[in-house]
């Protein structure tokens, strides 16, 4: 009598504990979802591949036409490649200084290509550009520009974000930060073997970055 007593005891403990454990289960699954199998999970991606300085310069970027263009085909020009977003406040105090040094120094063999960062609107970076007269080439960058940069010796820490390369495509300045004047058409003219510009008695405007997102 008392094994049977047991033995109704035990089964009636396990359909509580079935009972209870699919009580418990159903409240942690969203109602009438099913439980997601692996498959469902989402991915992880791995981190991207890095590049070779030779592999950044050939990296495909469309401009605001959706024209394809590499910095490789500059090769032979003086490069001065500025990453910036129309967000970032420095960025935009130094367009006006890059397009003057496009329009002062194109004869001598200057390029200088902005590569649009982070932006969430490509028609922002084109009204931008319109209104701000830009004079030289704009591409695209969503999520390469710190493989670009890493490539080339850079660490990208904030935008604005400058690199001048000489006419066989050898880096010769990074710049994190915003340019100033002088300190910009100095960088170029070295760059074109020019002579140095003249001194100026304007006293350095301390280097400004907007840190990227």
């Amino acid at each position: 009598m008392k094994h049977v007593q047991a033995t109704g005891l035990v089964i009636a403990i396990l359909i509580a504990a079935t009972a209870a454990g699919f009580g418990v289960y159903e409240w942690l699954q969203p109602t009438g979802m099913p439980p997601a199998s692996p498959a469902a999970m989402p991915a992880v991606h791995a981190p991207a591949p890095m590049l070779s300085a030779a592999q950044a310069m050939n990296l495909p970027l469309d401009d605001l036409d959706d024209n394809t263009h590499k910095l490789a085909d500059w090769h032979g020009k003086v490069l001065l490649v500025n990453f910036w977003a129309t967000w970032c406040p420095p960025c935009r105090e130094e367009i006006p200084l890059l397009v003057k040094l496009q329009a002062q120094y194109a004869a001598q063999g200057l390029q200088i290509v902005g590569i649009a960062t982070d932006e969430q609107s490509e028609e922002d970076v084109r009204k931008f550009v319109h209104t701000m007269v830009v004079n030289y080439p704009i591409l695209m960058s969503h999520d390469q520009t710190p493989q670009i940069i890493a490539a080339l010796g850079g660490n990208f820490i904030g935008l604005p974000y400058t690199i001048l390369l000489d006419r066989q495509g050898r880096v010769l300045k990074i710049h994190p930060g915003e340019l100033q004047p002088h300190e910009a058409e100095s960088l170029v003219r070295m760059a074109l073997h020019l002579p140095a510009p003249a001194p100026t008695s304007a006293t350095a405007t301390p280097v400004a970055v907007t840190q990227a997102k």
